[in-house]
C-alpha cells in the first residue's frame, strides 16, 4: 500500500470518494489506460527477472559440480571461473524467489487498482443513456483500444469518433462524475 501511495497519483482512491472531489472524470478515465500501460510494463519485466532467475540456475546446475569448492584467488582466467564468480555474487535460489515474489505482489496490487477504478468508470458509464457514448468509453478506457479500431468497430470515420463523438460521450461522463 505504501509503494502505491509513493508511486501513483490517484491511490487516494481507496480511501473512499475524494478522487471524485479532485480529478476530472476525463483524468479518471485515462488514469485507468495508464495504469493498465503499467500493469503490463511491470509484468513484461517481472517475466524477464523471471527468465534470468532461470537461467542463473540453470547455470549453477551445470557448473555446479566442477566449480565445488574451488577457491578463485586472482581474476578469471577462463569462461568457467568467470561463470563462477558470477555465481558467487547471486543469492541463494530463496532469496531470489522471495524478491520474485515481493515483485509479483507489487504487480497484483495494481491489478487490484485498476480492478477498482474499471468497477467505478463502469458504474458511471453504466448511467449514460446513449448506447453510443457508453460503447466508446468502454472501448476506449476499458478496453486501451485504439481510435480507428473504435471507429471500425462503431462504423463511424476516425476523426468524428475522436473529436465528436468522444468529446460528447466524456461531457456525459463527467456530468455523471
Amino acid at each position: 500500500k505504501e509503494y502505491l501511495s509513493q508511486t501513483t497519483p490517484y491511490a487516494d482512491e481507496k480511501a473512499g470518494d475524494s478522487m471524485s472531489e479532485t480529478l476530472s472524470g476525463e483524468r479518471f478515465l485515462e488514469s485507468i489506460r495508464h495504469l493498465d500501460r503499467e500493469i503490463t510494463a511491470l509484468d513484461h519485466e517481472r517475466v524477464r527477472l523471471s527468465n534470468c532467475r532461470q537461467d542463473i540456475l540453470d547455470k549453477a546446475r551445470s557448473l555446479s559440480g566442477p566449480l565445488d569448492g574451488v577457491r578463485v584467488q586472482h581474476g578469471p582466467s577462463n569462461r568457467t571461473e568467470a561463470i563462477g564468480l558470477e555465481l558467487a555474487s547471486v543469492p541463494d535460489v530463496e532469496t531470489l524467489v522471495r524478491k520474485l515474489n515481493d515483485y509479483q505482489d507489487r504487480v497484483n496490487c495494481r491489478i487490484d487498482e485498476l480492478v477498482d477504478r474499471k468497477q467505478k468508470a463502469m458504474d458511471i458509464i453504466e448511467r449514460i443513456p446513449d448506447a453510443r457514448y457508453r460503447a466508446l468509453l468502454i472501448h476506449r478506457f476499458l478496453s486501451n483500444l485504439r481510435w480507428s479500431t473504435i471507429a471500425n468497430m462503431m462504423g463511424y470515420t476516425d476523426a468524428y469518433v475522436r473529436l465528436t463523438l468522444r468529446d460528447e460521450a466524456i461531457g456525459d461522463f463527467e456530468r455523471a462524475w
